[in-house]
């Protein structure tokens, strides 16, 4: 249990997290957002495609809670709680990793380029713009598994051929998303070997610690700006591609054991 454990560790590490206060969330069409009582947003895809009724814990979610509260949210089997979780951890990402060095004004192929000759690499999520850019070479090898079966086909297979080919990766790019996934552990697992393990998107920008330690070497995620305006967007069922337009997001990565390090880890 990998992410679970080192999230449970982050805040152990961290006590003080535990009493921060969500004061508001909610599930947006494509997003859902946590609010801090300090006016910070998180968002993080809402896997609605997953959706098996509202949370059991429906009244107090309602009323606010610290994030301490929630952690037991890891192992539950209702996805809207595990989804408020890592809205939550997005939320408190916001302001943990404004104190960690980052890289910014770079896209994800630029930092991986020295890598890619030669590789087997493989797609955790069909990230379009960068899947396409990968078909365009021809000395790579790329699989790209999709949950969503809406979007499989066309050279995108299911996730459960994940099993077959993880295992093969000189290089894995993860979407955020798949974070909040029960079996994300196993996809760890299986990918433990590969050269690079990346993780991008807007559901990437949990602390960066817990990413770094669950064994990802680049993290890719967002700053958001003007947060309230993020929050009606996104229940009115904006994208990232529309907050992104809008100038409402500013995009950073940090490189495991390169330039990102964070103030508090020494």
């Amino acid at each position: 249990m990998v992410l679970s454990k080192n999230i449970v560790s982050f805040f152990e590490k961290h006590r003080e997290f535990k009493e921060r206060k969500v004061v508001e969330v909610g599930i947006g069409p494509l997003y859902s957002y946590a609010k801090l009582d300090t006016g910070t947003v998180g968002i993080y895809y809402s896997f609605l495609e997953e959706f098996n009724g509202p949370p059991p814990t429906i009244s107090k979610l309602a009323g606010g809670f610290k994030i301490g509260e929630i952690l037991h949210f890891l192992e539950s089997d209702n996805i809207v709680e595990r989804v408020i979780l890592f809205a939550s951890l997005a939320a408190l990402g916001q302001e943990y990793n404004r104190k960690i060095e980052t890289v910014k004004n770079v896209k994800l192929l630029e930092l991986l380029e020295p890598y890619l000759e030669n590789r087997v690499v493989v797609v955790i999520g069909y990230l379009t713009p960068i899947v396409r850019e990968l078909w365009k070479r021809e000395n790579l090898k790329v699989y790209v598994f999709e949950r969503n079966k809406s979007r499989i086909g066309n050279g995108v297979l299911s996730d459960i051929f994940e099993e077959k080919y993880l295992e093969k990766a000189d290089i894995v790019i993860f979407t955020g998303a798949a974070l909040v996934l029960p079996n994300i552990d196993r996809l760890l697992e299986l990918s433990k070997n590969a050269e690079i393990r990346a993780v991008v998107g807007p559901s990437a920008s949990l602390p960066v610690d817990i990413l770094a330690d669950s064994g990802f070497h680049i993290i890719g995620g967002s700053f958001l700006k003007k947060k309230e305006h993020v929050v009606r967007l996104v229940m009115l069922g904006a994208g990232y591609r529309i907050l992104k337009k809008l100038g409402l997001t500013d995009e950073f990565f940090y490189l495991e054991g390169g330039r990102g390090k964070s103030k508090s880890r020494g």
